[in-house]
This record gives C-alpha cells, structure tokens and sequence, in this order.
C-alpha cells in the first residue's frame, strides 16, 4: 500500500508536467508492476488530477472576504475623503463607490462558496 501512494505520488507530478497516461503505464509494465496495481495507480493518479483541476484556479473563501474588505475599506476612505473635500473628483464620484460595492459583492461571494463547500 505504501508503495501505492509512492507511485501514485510520483506519478502525479509527471502528470503535471505532461506525461501522458499511457507513457505512465508503459513505464509501470517495465518495472513489472502487476496490471491489477497498474491500474489502481492510473485510477488514484486520475481522481488526484481531477481533484487538483478543480482547486487550482479558485481563490478562496477567506482571501475573496479579506480582498473584498480591503476594497470597502479603501473606498470607504475615498468616500470619507471626497465628502470632507481633502480630494476633489468632479465628475468621477463614482470612483469613490465604485471599490465599496465591489468590495461588497466580493464578500457576498465569499459567503456564498463558504455555504456551498459546508
């Protein structure tokens, strides 16, 4: 079993780089591995990759919450700055809500996924 979780380790880290599958089992048949482990590898090497592909490019609930406030509280001093007159806009008020109500839809977001993954 612990020579399993060797191979499929290593394995998988081929993967990644490129090696295809049938080139992983070619090489497992010429360290006469039998074809029942071969397989199990090639199966745990699969789930682990499809795992991987899903988590990859997601960001995660804890860093969208801590953008998202960041982003509030940056253009909460926007809007603190604008009102008070220490910045002068004119047109572009906006500018000063605009990370607020990202900042916003970021930590509903966040909230969102958190609730989907629990």
């Amino acid at each position: 079993m612990n020579q399993t979780k060797e191979l499929v380790d290593y394995y998988f880290e081929k993967k990644k780089s490129g090696m295809d599958f049938s080139e992983i089992r070619k090489e497992l048949k010429e360290k006469g591995i039998q074809e029942a482990q071969i397989k199990n590898v090639i199966k745990q090497i699969d789930v682990k990759t499809l795992e991987h592909a899903q988590t990859s490019g997601k960001m995660k609930p804890r860093d969208l919450r801590l953008i998202g406030y960041a982003l509030m509280l940056i253009g909460g001093g926007l809007t603190f700055a604008v009102y008070f007159k220490m910045i002068v806009l004119g047109k572009f008020l906006f500018a000063a809500y605009g990370p607020v109500i990202i900042g916003y839809i970021l930590v509903v977001m966040a909230r969102r996924q958190q609730n989907k993954q629990a």
